[in-house]
């Protein structure tokens, strides 16, 4: 399609163009820094969601996903260990996110091989600075390194829709072995963040376990590679920042036109945010192989803004382009999502929220679900 032609050469654009006219002196840290803690930090989380669907075919589903977090200093070495411990309750088969998958991101983040929902080690990795230089290694969370934004990257206080929380085009391992190195850039310099990880995550594997996830040589399997380029740009507020970057997934791919054979999937992003007139904005764009891919092209744009000390709201829409190889009965999938976070108290916060979705899963027929969903949902967050 067009626009997945013509993405590349903008984002190169956008490369060459941006750090010139916006750069900051100094780039704003990727990571802040952690190391240098004297105790442990333990920091934990409960968090409830309740969606209903217009759609009388789906059913209304509750989640309960309990989280907790820890940071460990490593003596003598220096550096900090991170452990996440999660767990989320059984996704219903018959309800909102069977039918509508990005509708909630906290729902099945920990289930086993059979889909039921468990509480498990989610991210277990060691992390060390060294002045302008990060290392980051173990078992880890590749989203949370690449394809960040400051207004929507967080399913548990910020949008619920996974679209609008990362870059569909981008094919993440799911908590996977990996290692990543940040560095700091400075004016037109910009900072880099390296990732390479297994593609076998502890959800792509059938029997999602710990044996499997440690199987990285098998059959099919192969190597999650990314490197974001990244400027703090203060032309464009506070939290004004460019990321572009590549990535790669050279796990076993059936071609989507089913000729013979396999191929690995790759392909190109960019974030771009700011804030402007007391808001936070986010735009994203992002393209993959059309070989590989049956999301080949990806837009989003997302605006927050804090109305009250306690009342935050967000609102976003994301598009992502069908490949056309996959033929009638496929078309272009449009999310778009409204909430309000209310702070109830500093440790409890209330989220209702509204989606839209056009074409379900590219599905333009209505046979399996309506072509314009809505969907309805709360969440409820108990932080410690």
């Amino acid at each position: 399609m067009l626009i997945s032609k013509t993405l590349v050469p903008a984002l190169a654009a956008l490369l060459l163009a941006a750090p010139a006219a916006y750069a900051d002196a100094t780039q704003s840290e990727r990571i802040e820094a952690k190391t240098g803690a004297e105790e442990p930090v333990f920091e934990g989380s409960i968090i409830g969601t309740y969606q209903g669907a217009s759609d009388s075919r789906i059913n209304d589903e509750a989640s309960l996903r309990p989280e907790l977090f820890v940071t460990l200093p490593v003596p003598g070495v220096g550096g900090e260990l991170h452990v996440h411990i999660e767990g989320t309750t059984t996704p219903r088969v018959d309800g909102v996110t069977s039918f509508l998958g990005n509708s909630n991101a906290n729902v099945g983040t920990a289930t086993n091989g059979a889909g039921h929902g468990r509480l498990q080690i989610s991210e277990l990795f060691y992390e060390f600075e060294l002045g302008s230089v990060g290392l980051s290694a173990g078992l880890i969370d590749t989203s949370a390194f690449i394809d960040t934004s400051a207004f929507a990257n967080d399913e548990r206080t910020q949008f619920m829709n996974g679209s609008l929380v990362h870059n569909t085009t981008i094919e993440f391992p799911d908590y996977t072995l990996g290692l990543v190195l940040t560095t700091q850039g400075e004016g037109a310099l910009p900072g880099f963040t390296f990732l390479a990880a297994s593609t076998s995550g502890l959800g792509d594997n059938p029997s999602h376990s710990y044996p499997d996830l440690f199987d990285v040589r098998s059959t099919g399997k192969g190597l999650f590679g990314a490197v974001e380029a990244g400027w703090g740009l203060a032309g464009l507020g506070e939290e004004g920042a460019l990321r572009l970057g590549v990535w790669t997934n050279t796990a076993d791919h059936a071609y989507v036109d089913l000729r013979p054979g396999t191929t690995s999937n790759h392909g190109v992003y960019g974030v771009l945010e700011g804030t402007a007139a007391g808001n936070g904005w986010s735009l994203r764009a992002g393209a993959a192989d059309e070989d590989a891919s049956t999301a080949e092209w990806y837009l989003g744009a997302a605006v927050q803004r804090q109305i009250t000390d306690e009342v935050l709201i967000g609102l976003g829409v994301t598009e992502t382009g069908v490949n056309e190889d996959l033929g009638a009965g496929f078309s272009d999938t449009t999310e778009a999502e409204i909430y309000v976070k209310y702070d109830v108290l500093p440790y409890l916060n209330l989220t209702p929220s509204v989606q839209w979705v056009r074409n379900p899963g590219f599905d333009d027929t209505g046979a399996v679900v309506d072509k314009d969903s809505w969907v309805y949902g709360l969440r409820v967050a108990f932080a410690m």
